[in-house]
This record gives C-alpha cells, sequence and structure tokens, in this order.
C-alpha cells in the first residue's frame, strides 16, 4: 500500500476541524483508503459507542456518522453530496437511516432539517448522509432480498435511504375546500411518516403501493422492483411537472389517511377494497407550492466508508460485499431514474456521468489523497458479483460516472424529525417538522456556527 500525500492546503483542514471543534464533534479517527472505499478505525469509540448512543442524539442509530465524516474529511476533500456509511460491528437490522443535511429546496414539503453538513465537517457541499447498520444485515447479492421488516432488495434500502433527501414528506390539495391532505404518506398512531402510504399507487422505493385496478371496487397490490417514480422524479428535481402522470390512492373504510402497513412480501398478493381518487401533479403543487428551484443536480459524487472497532478491521468478504453495493449502486441508480440520473461512486471523483446525466470529473481526480492506497489494491474487482448493468428489462445505462460540484441539470429527454423508528430502516427524516425541546438548544449551536461561516448554502429553506 503506497501512502499519498494531501492534495489539500492546511488551511481548509484547519478550518473544518475548528467548526467541528465549535460543535463538539471531533474525531481521533482517520479514513484509509482501500480502493474506492475509505476504511475508518474507531480510534475513540466515538462513533461506534459501545452503548449505542451518540453524544449527538439527532444521530441516535448506533453508528454515529458526523464522527465518521470528521474522520473521512481528514484525508479526503470536500467534493462528495452524499457519505455512506456501514460497520462490522452487530447492529440492529433496523438501523438504517438517511439524513437530509440540508433543506435549500422548497416545494418538496421538507422545509427544514435538524441535520447539518456542518455536524460532518464539510463546509457546505455535503448535503446528505446514509447509516446502512451492519454489512451482515444486507444480502450478499445486491438485488437479493433485505432480511428484516421490509422485504425489498439490499439495494432498493440503499436508494431508500438517499431518496430521504427529498421524499417523502408530500401531500395533496384537491382545491375542494378540504386544503392538504397527508394521505398519500404512511400513517401511525405517532402520525403521518416520511414513507408513503400502501394505499397510494406509489410504484416507489419510498414504499407505497403497486396497485392494479381490478375495476370492481378492489385493488391488488402486489410489491416487485421498486424505483423512483414520476413523483419521486419532480420532487428530486429530474422531471417537470408536465412529464407527471395522474395518480390515483384509494380511501379504505373512510380514513382520510394513509395506511400504517409496509410492503407486502415480495410477489405475493394482496386485496383492499375501497375508493378510487385520481389527481393530477397539479394538487401537490397546490398543497407544497412550485419546486423552487425547479430542476437540480442529475448527477452526484459519493463516497462509500466503512467504520470498524480498533482491531476489528473489515474482513476481505466484507469489503467485497460493500464493493459490490458500491458498483452496482451505480447502474440501478441510472435504471431507478429513468436515465435522468446518475452516481459517481468512486473516491477518486473521475466519473464522468451518463449519456442521459453528463457531469464531470471532481477536481481531485487522479490526485493522490492522504491516508490512503491507489487504485483498487485489497479489494476484489469492481465487478465482482456484479455485471455493471442496470437491472433486467432495462436499456438505462450505469457505471462509473460522475459529476462536478455543480451539474448539469437534466433536461426534458436527459433520460425529515422524528426519532422513533419507521420500522425497515430506522428512517429518521422529517415527519412533521423538527422535533422539539432540546433540539433548539441544538439548533442554536448551528445558527452560531452558520454564521461564521459562508452564507452561500442555508440549512433551512427560506
Amino acid at each position: 500500500m503506497r501512502r499519498q500525500r494531501n492534495m489539500r492546503s492546511k488551511a481548509p483542514l484547519a478550518l473544518r476541524l475548528g467548526f467541528a471543534l465549535l460543535l463538539g464533534v471531533t474525531s481521533a479517527a482517520h479514513a484509509e483508503d482501500v480502493g474506492q472505499i475509505a476504511v475508518i478505525a474507531d480510534a475513540d469509540g466515538k462513533i461506534l459507542p459501545a452503548l449505542g448512543i451518540c453524544s449527538n442524539f439527532l444521530y441516535p442509530n448506533g453508528l454515529c456518522s458526523p464522527f465518521g465524516g470528521i474522520a473521512f474529511y481528514q484525508t479526503h476533500p470536500d467534493n462528495y453530496d452524499i457519505l455512506v456509511f456501514i460497520t462490522n460491528k452487530a447492529l440492529g437490522p433496523m438501523e438504517k437511516a438517511g439524513y437530509p443535511l440540508r433543506a435549500d429546496v422548497t416545494g418538496i414539503g421538507l422545509d427544514t432539517t435538524p441535520w447539518s453538513y456542518t455536524h460532518f465537517g464539510s463546509q457546505g457541499r455535503l448535503m446528505h448522509a446514509l447509516d446502512l447498520g451492519s454489512v451482515g444485515s444486507f444480502p450478499d447479492d445486491p438485488e437479493g432480498i433485505f432480511v428484516g421488516q421490509i422485504p425489498i432488495s439490499g439495494l432498493e434500502i440503499v436508494g431508500h435511504e438517499i431518496g430521504h433527501h427529498w421524499m417523502a414528506y408530500a401531500s395533496v390539495d384537491h382545491g375542494d375546500g378540504n386544503g392538504s391532505l397527508d394521505i398519500i404518506r404512511g400513517y401511525r398512531d405517532s402520525g403521518t411518516i416520511t414513507h408513503y402510504s400502501c394505499w397510494f399507487n406509489s410504484d416507489s422505493v419510498m414504499y407505497g403501493g403497486m396497485l392494479t385496478d381490478n375495476g370492481n371496487g378492489t385493488f391488488t397490490d402486489v410489491n416487485g422492483p421498486r424505483k423512483y417514480s414520476q413523483l419521486d422524479q419532480y420532487l428530486m428535481g429530474l422531471r417537470s411537472p408536465a412529464e407527471v402522470d395522474p395518480m390515483y390512492y384509494v380511501i379504505v373504510d373512510g380514513s382520510m389517511h394513509g395506511c400504517p402497513d409496509w410492503p407486502q412480501a415480495r410477489g405475493v398478493p394482496h386485496d383492499i377494497t375501497g375508493d378510487r381518487v385520481d389527481f393530477p401533479i397539479e394538487d401537490v403543487i397546490r398543497a407544497l407550492g412550485p419546486r423552487n428551484p425547479p430542476t437540480s443536480a442529475c448527477h452526484y459524487k459519493v463516497g462509500f466508508a466503512f467504520v470498524h472497532p480498533p482491531g476489528t478491521p473489515p474482513s476481505q468478504a466484507d469489503l467485497d460485499k460493500f464493493e459490490r453495493y458500491r458498483v452496482a449502486l451505480e447502474a440501478w441508480y441510472a435504471w431507478a431514474t429513468d436515465g435522468r440520473g446518475s452516481l459517481d461512486t468512486r473516491l477518486d471523483g473521475c466519473g464522468i456521468g451518463t449519456a442521459g446525466c453528463p457531469g464531470q470529473a471532481s477536481a481531485h481526480c487522479l490526485s493522490p489523497l492522504d491516508g490512503g492506497t491507489t487504485g483498487d489494491a485489497g479489494v476484489a474487482s469492481p465487478d465482482a458479483g456484479v455485471d455493471g448493468s442496470p437491472p433486467a428489462g432495462d436499456a438505462a445505462g450505469g457505471g462509473a460516472d460522475g459529476r462536478a460540484a455543480d451539474a448539469t441539470a437534466p433536461g426534458a429527454d436527459s433520460g425529515a424529525g422524528a426519532t422513533g423508528s419507521d420500522g425497515g430502516c430506522g428512517c429518521r427524516a422529517d415527519r412533521d417538522g423538527p422535533a422539539s425541546g432540546a433540539l433548539g438548544l441544538v439548533l442554536g449551536a448551528l445558527a452560531l456556527g452558520r454564521r461564521r461561516r459562508r452564507p452561500a448554502r442555508r440549512v433551512t429553506a427560506g
């Protein structure tokens, strides 16, 4: 393994660590690259606390990813949009979450977020973070069905947690005087959750139904392969309103809330009875306001990081599994967005996008990073166990592709905070607004930190 020099100046690193110290989020750990995966030893026990309780209570899943971010940025530039963390420490199978670190888009239902890129040591580029929990909880085959409460594939779990940057916070207003309704989202005794209702024909990786109207007041739901729906792609800034087909949900037993259930077993039919309500995208816009900006970047840079307890490094099998997911995610994301989006999951940031979503290599492409090894040393071939192609039946491109800091927005043909678990993923994304109480003190501290930072990016939407 060849040590690599630091390509960044000392000043940006000092600035990042200074803000981290202000927020009390520092870590003695640092990352060493093994191929295209950053491996982080939790030197001081802050990333994987013994009792499973993070010092920052906003991240309660046992894998305290903000400290992982601080360690990651000690040896990597601030050129990533999304960070993905996993561990070989045994955690509960449901301990998975997606954290939107910025709420800089209006008209999607997420007006504020208690989580921030500052917690991770980013100067503003980082927009989202994933905690995937234990690597052992995932099937070896990325397209294998996840072992847990939610019967979807391992890849779909990862795509689901990425999706929480934009979904599911939407509601509808039919213009009938009843105002905004949360009926397309799931509902439990604790309130509306950030997953779609199984009575909403969502066809989405954010859960919900995959319904067939039987024409007699009954509807059959069969859980199959999931992707980002047309509504999802609008909320992600990848589709215009004119490109979203009409949708429908079913009112069951007169309830004006969504269903409390998760997707059924894959391929097992499940019938419901109720009244069908059709609605256009304009009803979503009436409830949320128009999306602003109308489009967003179509391509994102993603960093994969494997965190382990001291003295317990990941096995070669664990690294190979994580590598299979990293490579497969690029192809899946292109397929799941109908070719309108793409990811570059390489640490070197050298991807240049897909035909439907072109991008540019990162500024640090081919520049050595401090603390890592070059190439794919120590990891099986990037295509080990994965053919690099989209799931069967789709022609969208994938592969190792990338984007620069300000990605090309898609053209027409370019191919939120509850602390309780939402089930299959832990999903700590905002439900009906940020938590109250002690959270106010944390947000106050964040406000102090933001006043000392460049004001180009906001944590809350205006």
